[in-house]
């Protein structure tokens, strides 16, 4: 009885040491990346929540990558790319990327919406603008259709509700948004019946990526991240949370 006592207890032990070299290896495995954003309502409303922070967890759950999430205002993420003190970031679009960087597949496409009075005729087209006061959000990516064009008059505020109450006061003729932060700002208003846009004819569509710095980890680091989306796409994930396939 013994010597099958010392044989189980052995294996016993053997299992367990296994075991935790198995850990070992796999945390080993698991890339830790610092990643950048910023607050974008009902997207990213903190480091932990919002529908890209979701995303950001299931992107965690595809691949053997953790990331921490940090802050900051839009201006001060791209900046900190730049210089090397922020590793990634996202949300961005290729317009606006730096030059030196990697972007994975876009993981949604940015809905530019035109918000009007009811009582005025609706914006179908970025060419509508020209030669009207357009309210804006001050870093906010509008696309290069719009931001290059000298014969738009952008006006831009601190926030969405800004913009909102200068429409209905007159002061802008229309405010560029999305159907995120913009429709929530409208509803946190309550101002629903006052304003027209129609979520079925954007006026430009934007794809949006996650970037990383253009040496061979930071491809490597877009490659992974890049799966990770696909999977989601294919799970239809990206579908239920941004509408996008």
């Amino acid at each position: 009885m013994t010597n099958i006592t010392l044989k189980v207890n052995k294996s016993y032990c053997l299992l367990i040491a296994w075991l935790l070299i198995s850990i070992q290896v796999n945390a080993a495995q698991i890339e830790h990346i610092k990643l950048s954003s910023y607050y974008i309502p009902g997207l990213v409303e903190s480091e932990t929540k919002g529908l890209m922070v979701e995303m950001l967890k299931a992107i965690e759950q595809e691949t053997n990558i953790r990331f921490e999430l940090t802050l900051m205002p839009t201006a001060r993420v791209q900046h900190s790319f730049l210089v090397g003190k922020t590793y990634g970031y996202f949300p961005e679009l290729e317009d606006f990327r730096p030059p030196e960087s990697c972007r994975t597949v876009s993981f949604m496409q940015k809905k530019i919406v035109a918000f009007t009075r009811k009582d005025s005729l609706p914006i179908k087209a970025v060419a509508d603008l020209e030669g009207k006061k357009v309210g804006a959000v001050t870093g906010y990516s509008y696309g290069i259709n719009i931001i290059n064009n000298s014969k738009i008059n952008l006006q831009r505020v601190a926030n969405e509700q800004a913009n909102i109450k200068k429409l209905l006061s007159g002061r802008i003729d229309v405010v560029v948004g999305d159907l995120d932060s913009t429709v929530n700002a409208i509803n946190e208003l309550k101002m629903e019946d006052q304003i027209h846009f129609d979520p079925a004819q954007p006026i430009d569509l934007l794809d949006v990526y996650f970037v990383f710095p253009s040496h061979d980890d930071g491809k490597l680091h877009c490659e992974m991240v890049s799966n990770g989306i696909e999977k989601l796409r294919k799970r239809g994930a990206l579908l239920v949370w941004f509408g996008y396939q």
